[in-house]
């Protein structure tokens, strides 16, 4: 019975001992609801690049990414931790802080950093659950190791098939029409086709880098379009004369027998050669009472008529054309 008793004796000085020494470092905080116990805290922040620094201050928890907080430090959870003492026996403790490595990831158009134990990239990859496409870049390598800082960089690289609509511009063609009249023109008008393009695409982080033609289809095809001219020549009247040379003024052909704009179809008797023309101007050295000169005509014109140059001017045949 006696040793028991010194025993209980012993216990109860143990419990008194803690309780002083609680009562000598924690501070209480009084409110109109509550009282709060702050306790002190030391941290001993180990830096990844090799610096460390000591923090010391109060706070009310025992948890520690709340004591972290409370001595105004940024809180991972990535980093290591260590307490010692216990915090739960509410007298404090000092906190071993390490830091975990930082890594620069830019990832296509977005960069990020992350906090990590891992060695190689396939490593911080796998942590981190980032995914890459077959066909992705990453630099550098998975395998490579990676240190506090290193920067890493993903290509996103993505290949698709594009589908493309392009228009086929349909032909012209010149065709004559025996059954309009002579110089009239009559359109029958072209339709653009359709092609469908296929194309293997490549694009790196969202940007066209190469694009491949693999097939091309064509979905409708292009209506030519023709502009006929007529070739039917109705002759309304003809008169035979000559014809003199006239190059004073910019007139192609002179006449007082036709009016302006009148088409006419001359032929030039000695070499049997035809021309089509529109009279330009009327006045000249036709008169309309000498049918012995119907036209004065530019060397250009007779020239076409292959006149051989004798004489004031070719024998001629007129023909007015209907229109």
């Amino acid at each position: 019975m006696r040793n028991l008793f010194y025993a209980m004796v012993s216990v109860s000085l143990l419990s008194f001992t803690l309780f002083s020494v609680v009562k000598s470092n924690a501070k209480e905080v009084t409110s109109d609801k509550l009282q709060v116990t702050s306790y002190p805290y030391q941290i001993i922040e180990n830096k990844a690049d090799g610096q460390n620094q000591t923090i010391s201050g109060q706070s009310d928890s025992i948890e520690a990414a709340k004591i972290i907080t409370d001595l105004q430090l940024d809180y991972y959870q990535e980093d290591r931790i260590k307490i010692f003492p216990d915090p739960s026996l509410g007298i404090g403790a000092t906190l071993t802080l390490d830091r975990a490595p930082v890594y620069f990831l830019k990832d296509g158009k977005r960069s990020k950093e992350y906090r990590s134990w891992t060695k190689t990239v396939a490593e911080l990859f796998k942590e981190k659950n980032i995914e890459l496409g077959a066909d992705d870049k990453v630099g550098p390598s998975l395998e490579s190791q990676i240190f506090n800082g290193s920067q890493i960089a993903i290509t996103r690289v993505a290949i698709t098939n594009v589908v493309e609509a392009k228009p086929i511009d349909f032909t012209i063609q010149e065709k004559e029409d025996p059954n309009l009249d002579y110089g009239k023109k009559r359109v029958d008008a072209g339709v653009k086709g359709e092609k469908k393009l296929t194309y293997r695409v490549t694009r790196e982080d969202g940007e066209e880098v190469s694009r491949i033609l693999l097939a091309t289809e064509i979905t409708k095809q292009p209506k030519t379009q023709i502009n006929y001219t007529g070739t039917k020549v109705t002759i309304l009247s003809s008169v035979r004369g000559r014809a003199t040379i006239y190059d004073r003024s910019n007139c192609l052909i002179v006449s007082v027998n036709y009016k302006r704009g009148t088409l006419i179809r001359i032929t030039n008797l000695d070499s049997g050669v035809k021309v089509f023309g529109t009279v330009d101007c009327t006045w000249g050295t036709a008169k309309p009472d000498d049918l012995s000169v119907l036209l004065d005509l530019s060397r250009s014109v007779l020239s076409s008529l292959k006149w051989n140059g004798r004489g004031a001017g070719p024998s001629i045949l007129v023909e007015e054309i209907k229109q």
